[in-house]
C-alpha cells in the first residue's frame, strides 16, 4: 500500500517535530501496512517556504535512518502546493510526487471557483496531474444541502437532472475532474478525525468513485495510528 500524501519528514512544516517522531511515524505506516509513502510537507509562501532541493535532501537523509533502524518503507519526495497568488511561481520548479506526474495541491477554506479552475488549468497546462488533497474537507466544493445529500446531488449533475443547489454546488468538484483533476481522500477523514459532516462526506466521495488515491495526511505518530486503526476498512 502507497500513502500519497504525508508530513513525516521531521521539521519542515507542522508534521514531525524531529527525527525519532519521523521514525515513529515510520512504524506506525508499516504496522497499517503500508510499504511506501510519499513525503509532502507544506509549501506554503512565508510560513513553509521548502523548496524541492530541501525536500530531496530531507528525504534521503531520513531514508537511510530508516533503512539503519530495519524499518521497510521506501520514502518518495513530494509537496503539499498551497493554491495562492505565489503558486504560479512556484510552478516553475515544482515537485511532483516522486517520480509521477502528479501535483499535490490544496486549497484554502474560502477561494474564488473560477479562481481555482484557473489554478488547476495552469498545473495540467505545465503536463502534471493536479491531485487535491482532502476535497472532503472543503465546504465550498461540497456543501451540506438540507433537500438532497451530496452523493445524489452529485448523480444529478452526472446525468443531467435539474438540481436544487446553490451556485457552489458540487458541480464545481465534477469541472474541475473534467480537467483532469484527481481527488485524494484522507483516511483520517473516514475515521471522523475532522467531525461527522466530513466523515460522511468522504463516505459519499468513495460511493461516488472520485477518490483513486489516499493518504494518511499523518502529522504525528500517535494521533495516525489511532485514526488509522479506525480506517483500516477503506484500505
Amino acid at each position: 500500500m502507497i500513502d500519497y500524501h504525508c508530513h513525516i519528514l521531521p521539521g519542515l512544516d507542522d508534521g514531525c517535530r524531529d527525527l525519532s517522531e519521523s521514525l515513529a511515524m515510520a512504524q506506525v505506516l508499516v504496522a497499517a501496512g503500508f510499504q511506501e509513502v510519499y513525503c509532502t510537507p507544506h509549501c506554503m509562501h512565508g510560513v513553509y517556504d521548502n523548496t524541492p532541493e530541501q525536500v530531496q535532501s530531507a528525504v534521503a537523509e531520513l531514508q537511510q535512518q530508516v533503512d539503519r533502524e530495519g524499518i521497510l518503507l521506501k520514502l518518495h519526495p513530494g509537496m503539499e502546493y498551497y493554491l495562492d497568488e505565489y503558486f504560479i511561481q512556484k510552478l516553475i520548479n515544482a515537485q511532483p510526487l516522486g517520480e509521477t506526474n502528479l501535483l499535490l495541491i490544496e486549497s484554502s477554506v474560502q477561494v474564488d471557483p473560477e479562481q481555482l479552475k484557473n489554478l488547476v488549468f495552469q498545473v495540467a497546462r505545465k503536463g502534471y496531474v493536479p491531485l487535491l488533497a482532502h476535497p472532503e474537507r472543503y465546504d465550498f466544493l461540497l456543501p451540506q444541502v438540507a433537500s438532497a445529500g451530496v452523493f445524489q446531488n452529485i448523480k444529478r449533475i452526472f446525468s443531467h437532472q435539474a438540481s436544487e443547489v446553490d451556485a457552489t454546488d458540487p458541480s464545481l468538484m465534477v469541472a474541475l475532474q473534467q480537467q483532469g483533476c484527481q481527488f485524494q481522500g484522507n483516511l483520517g477523514s473516514f475515521a471522523g478525525q475532522y467531525g461527522n459532516t466530513v466523515k460522511q462526506r468522504a463516505r459519499q466521495l468513495q460511493q461516488g468513485k472520485f477518490y483513486r488515491f489516499f493518504g494518511s495526511d499523518g502529522h504525528r505518530p500517535e494521533p495516525t495510528a489511532r485514526f488509522l486503526e479506525k480506517a483500516k476498512d477503506i484500505y
